[in-house]
């Protein structure tokens, strides 16, 4: 699987990302030879991708390896990618970042043409995208452009926002891991807030707490993980994440459901809740999400953006593809597998309509979802559902199944998982 340099990663990829400049022009040249300007256009049709995440960056390579003749951008502001799915094992110490961290080279040599840029805005009347180098034309687009926070949700977070790391976007997790190593050696109060739903991988608090208790378990941190949550219980996999905090972290971790922020006082280190004021030497703070703010600012909806039931298009037009965790109308838990299958049926409806099929020729595919946590270093618990679509209710029905019991099969499984998926995302086609 080709990667950036290894060293150059954790020298230089993750120094730009703590330092916040991996949005800056310039670093993605040394890899890519596309220039983040205005491209003319070709007698090719051209699909523009916005986000190069899991569904993102799975459209825009799918796309271009079905369709060899069209024109296929993939617009991106980082120039490598990071994984969030599986990046608790990096906060707990058990993987190294560079195991997280791909770069774009496979996808361009598919003949991806690949632009670093921020976009800007998108005029959907005149099918153009603007980005901080130029305006890109576009046949069709397809937004992946990920989650924003609702910091406004907490009162007293907006003003700390920058030094409490969330770590659910690539690359904070950088700085969330440093103060992780330096809580090591101050032991203390860690809190951690878990929201109401719906918010970014439904599992992935609980399986951060349970990874956290761990770390703390194994290098016999004189400090306690303290979990609020806003639930009454986890909201996936309960069964088998109570079962993990009871039986291997009781000494190390304290979990509290019904519990919801009031606000948060970053100078006194409190948060403050409804039952009353919680110390804290460290906080991991999780705060309501909401689709990323090009989704509002084109007009495609508040807070999640709408499909067109079955499809993945937009409500608003049907030229625009929605995919990963921005959709607020569907069933579909917001999580790397569903972003991933998502961008790969996108694919095919896309390959469909550039042969030049109406929708009503193109029967609806649904995904389907597997999510496994980690409640230790090498065992792990899943869910799964299938979706299908019910012709006569006009309904995405569902149907899930789950393993509560941790085992190293699952771990082992887990990994398998990951790495596939990678692979196919990243590695030589």
């Amino acid at each position: 699987m080709s990667k950036v340099n290894r060293r150059q990663v954790l020298k230089t990829g993750a120094a730009l990302a703590a330092a916040g400049a991996l949005g800056q022009t310039g670093f993605a040249q040394e890899f890519y030879a596309s220039p983040p300007t205005l491209l003319p256009r070709t007698r090719a049709p051209r699909v523009v991708v916005v986000g190069g995440g899991w569904g993102g960056t799975t459209v825009a390579r799918k796309v271009k390896q079905q369709n060899p003749n069209a024109e296929v951008v993939l617009v991106e502001q980082k120039p490598i990618f990071m994984s969030c799915p599986m990046s608790n094992l990096f906060l707990a110490g058990v993987k190294p970042l560079e195991w997280l961290v791909f770069d774009y080279t496979n996808v361009v040599k598919d003949g991806v043409t690949f632009v670093q840029e921020k976009v800007l805005d998108i005029n959907l009347d005149r099918r153009l995208v603007r980005t901080t180098g130029g305006y890109l034309a576009y046949d069709f687009l397809v937004l992946a452009p990920g989650i924003a926070y609702m910091y406004e949700a907490i009162p007293g977070y907006e003003e700390a926002k920058h030094l409490l790391p969330v770590g659910f976007r690539p690359f904070e997790h950088i700085a969330l891991r440093r103060m992780l190593d330096q809580f090591d050696e101050t032991g203390g109060e860690l809190v951690m807030y878990i929201p109401n739903p719906p918010y970014r991988c439904p599992p992935g608090p609980y399986e951060r707490a349970a990874m956290l208790a761990w770390r703390l378990k194994t290098k016999g941190v004189k400090g306690k993980l303290i979990v609020l949550d806003a639930n009454p219980q986890p909201v996936s996999k309960a069964p088998g994440f109570l079962a993990a905090y009871k039986e291997l972290y009781k000494d190390y971790l304290e979990y509290v459901p019904n519990t919801r922020i009031t606000g948060l006082d970053y100078g006194k280190k409190v948060v403050k809740t409804e039952l009353g004021d919680v110390p804290f030497t460290l906080a991991n703070i999780i705060p309501p999400m909401k689709a990323a703010d090009l989704v509002r600012q084109v007009g495609l909806g508040e807070r999640w953006a709408n499909v067109r039931i079955p499809y993945y298009l937009s409500e608003k037009d049907d030229r625009v593809y929605l995919v990963g965790d921005i959709t607020g109308n569907t069933p579909y838990p917001k999580s790397g597998m569903i972003a991933y299958v998502s961008g790969t049926i996108v694919a095919r409806h896309l390959t469909e309509r550039l042969k030049g099929k109406s929708l009503a020729e193109i029967p609806p595919e649904m995904p389907n979802n597997i999510c496994y946590s980690f409640v230790n270093s090498e065992e792990a618990i899943w869910v799964a559902a299938n979706y299908s679509w019910d012709e006569a209710a006009k309904k995405i029905q569902s149907q899930s199944s789950v393993d509560n019991q941790r085992s190293p099969a699952n771990g082992t499984a887990a990994i398998g998982w990951a790495t596939g998926i990678w692979n196919d995302m990243f590695g030589p086609a």
